[in-house]
């Protein structure tokens, strides 16, 4: 029979997919707005100038690719409890060694 492992999702796949989302949203916020009219906590907010911040958002997009392999990293199925604690399955048996038979 196959072994079946739990897909988990850990508490720091979670920070990852935030940062993603986070990083995507900014990243069309720089594509979409000029540099005016970006908010003005944004990196690059200036006022009176109409370009947009096209690198920024190539910035953001980037950094949203590396959360998501992060957060895929961080949600790869648990091991089995027998795998965990390092016991023998019982696959094989261990032969004693022994005397020059």
């Amino acid at each position: 029979m196959p072994e079946q492992r739990k897909f988990v999702m850990r508490p720091l796949t979670w920070v990852f997919l935030a940062i993603a989302v986070v990083c995507v949203v900014a990243a069309v916020v720089y594509f979409t707005k000029s540099a005016e009219h970006l908010p003005s906590f944004f990196p690059g907010h200036q006022a009176g100038l109409t370009k947009t911040h096209t690198k920024h958002g190539i910035a953001m997009l980037v950094v949203a690719v590396f959360a998501l392999i992060g957060a895929w990293f961080t949600s790869a199925p648990r091991p089995d409890s027998a795998d965990s604690t390092g016991q023998d399955t019982g696959s094989t048996a261990a032969k004693p060694s022994g005397g020059g038979e």
